[in-house]
Formats: structure tokens, C-alpha cells, sequence
């Protein structure tokens, strides 16, 4: 395997315009063209292929030392002739797909970053924006984004009716009067005046959390909402144990592995249902970067304001 960071080289035959498809060695190279094309109707011609990480750079490095650019970078490969006319092409090297889930951990937050199908870390931070230092293309996090002003939110409503029998994993968002008022007893007053209910101490309790990631959520465009117990819902197809029990655990641990998900024994600081729940949250991550990802409710287009699944 190429060392990081280290151009690696492939030299071989390539089949008229088509990459190199195997290496060979000949005596008389033009002998061999004609004999391909007697015997198999194909045109052979000699070609360098050598990968690079930094598709743009090294293009930029050829070109100044005097390579004739006979097709300029595009999908991830560009072709140029050296000065004895032989063809080299530079090909960039797949780059691993980062996506993170974040989801709430006994007062903290547990991030998972996937790498393709492996969790390439797990770790345990304090605030959303240690949490969005990630490097990831998307940012899924388990907490509303997108505070009502006043009423309820569809995306609550449509999360619920999708979980079906784990309906009542999915809190009503409260309305933003309410978390931002100064104590419980002043947010449940304002609740009452405004909305004709109170609301309950977890979900003012979750105030806090949820205004900072909503001021951080409008400057980021990597982070999408979702909701854990729906992510699993699309990731079965079909209703699911309590997480509560151990028979919900080892369910949702076999499907995000049979899913192809690496998933590690444990994680330094993480229980495990807050690693499942952080794993299925970059699993949807990972669906909203392929452009797979639906949102609740369905007809939603925004980022914002959605539950995405």
C-alpha cells in the first residue's frame, strides 16, 4: 500500500482510450500494437498512471514543469504527454467519506465519526462546538434544530407517527419564549400564557442545549437534525425493542452491523446506548451526504427545520 501522502506508480497497456487494465513486458512495443490489433481489434498504447492525494497540486506541479496537458482535471483525473510523447495520467485517490453523529451522553455528548463503514473515533465532549470541531462532511445531531416561535413543529409530529410504538421517544419542541426564559417557574408560566400548557422540567432542561445548537446549526451547513430512535426505524424497517433492555442493545448493535458497520466492543467515557445512538446518527450523516436522506415531514426541503432519516 502507498505510503501517505506519496504519489504510487502503475505502469502498464492501456486498451484504446481506457485506464491501464494489466502490465506486460515486450520486447518490441509497436510489434505488440500490431499484433493486438490483428489478433483482438484493440489499439494498445503505453501509459503511466500515478496516483496522488492532491489532484490540483500535482496538476498544477506538471504543468509547470512543461507536461503538455492533453485533458485538463475532471472526475478526479487528468492526462498529459512527457517530453518523449509517452502518456501519463494522474488519478486522485478515493477519499474515505467522514460524517459524524452526535447524540446526548448523562449530561455530555458522544460523538461518533464514521470513515466509510469504520468508526474512526469515539469520544466524549462537553459542548456543540467542541462536538463540530469534527472533521466530517455532516454533522448529524439527536437535538431539535429549527425552535419554533409559536405552535408545535410538523417534524415532531411526523417523527412520531414514522416510530409508531416508540412515538413517545419524540418530545414536542418547546416554543423559543419558553427556553429562553430565565428559571423553570418563569418558563412555565410562559408556556401556560402562550401555549394553554406547561412544560416539563426535561424538556427546559434541554434549553440550553438546544438554543446553542441552533445559533451554531445557521452558520454550519454540515449539521442536520435527526432522531435516533427514527434513524433506527428506517434502519429496520420495522418498530424495534426498547433500547431500555438488553434485547434492544444487542438489536440495534446486529443491525448496524449487519448494515457494515465496524463498530468497536466499547468506547473510552461512552455507554453503549449512547455509542449506538451516536453510530445510527453518522449512519444517517452518511445517508444525507449520498443524497439518500428523507426528511420529516416528507414534504420539507429546507436543511433546517427537518428530521432526517
Amino acid at each position: 500500500m502507498p505510503s501517505p501522502n506519496r504519489p504510487s506508480v502503475k505502469i502498464g497497456i492501456a486498451v484504446e482510450e481506457k485506464r491501464p487494465v494489466f502490465g506486460a513486458h515486450v520486447r518490441d512495443f509497436a510489434a505488440s500494437a500490431r499484433f493486438y490489433r490483428d489478433a483482438f481489434g484493440v489499439e494498445l498504447r503505453p501509459e503511466l498512471e500515478i496516483e496522488v492525494d492532491d489532484l490540483g497540486a500535482a496538476h498544477a506541479q506538471a504543468v509547470a514543469a512543461g507536461a503538455e496537458v492533453i485533458r485538463e482535471p475532471h472526475e478526479g483525473a487528468a492526462t498529459y504527454r512527457d517530453p518523449d510523447g509517452n502518456v501519463v495520467t494522474l488519478t486522485e485517490r478515493p477519499r474515505p467519506r467522514r460524517v459524524a453523529g452526535v447524540d446526548l451522553a448523562r449530561g455530555a455528548l458522544a460523538v461518533v465519526v464514521l470513515e466509510d463503514n469504520r468508526v474512526a473515533e469515539a469520544f466524549r465532549c462537553e459542548s456543540f462546538a467542541d462536538a463540530l470541531l469534527v472533521d466530517a462532511e455532516v454533522v448529524a445531531v439527536d437535538i431539535p434544530i429549527g425552535i419554533p416561535e409559536a405552535g408545535s413543529r410538523e417534524a415532531d409530529r411526523a417523527a412520531r407517527r414514522f416510530v409508531g410504538p416508540r412515538a413517545s421517544s419524540v418530545f414536542s419542541t418547546p416554543i423559543r419564549p419558553v427556553l429562553e426564559a430565565e428559571t423553570y417557574a418563569d418558563a412555565r408560566a410562559v408556556a401556560t400564557r402562550l401555549t394553554g400548557k406547561s412544560v416539563s422540567a426535561q424538556a427546559y432542561a434541554l434549553g440550553r442545549r438546544i438554543l446553542e445548537l441552533d445559533e451554531l446549526a445557521r452558520r454550519d451547513d454540515r449539521v442536520i437534525e435527526v432522531h435516533t430512535e427514527v434513524s433506527f426505524r428506517e434502519l429496520a424497517r420495522r418498530p424495534l425493542l426498547s433500547k431500555k433492555g438488553t434485547d434492544g442493545l444487542l438489536e440495534r448493535r446486529g443491525l448496524l452491523e449487519e448494515a457494515g458497520i465496524e463498530l468497536p466492543q466499547t468506547a473510552p467515557r461512552i455507554a453503549e446506548p449512547d455509542l449506538l445512538d451516536a453510530t445510527v446518527a453518522a449512519w444517517s450523516a452518511r445517508r444525507y451526504a449520498n443524497g439518500e436522506a428523507v426528511p420529516l415531514p416528507e414534504d420539507h426541503e429546507a436543511r433546517i427545520g427537518a428530521i432526517w432519516r
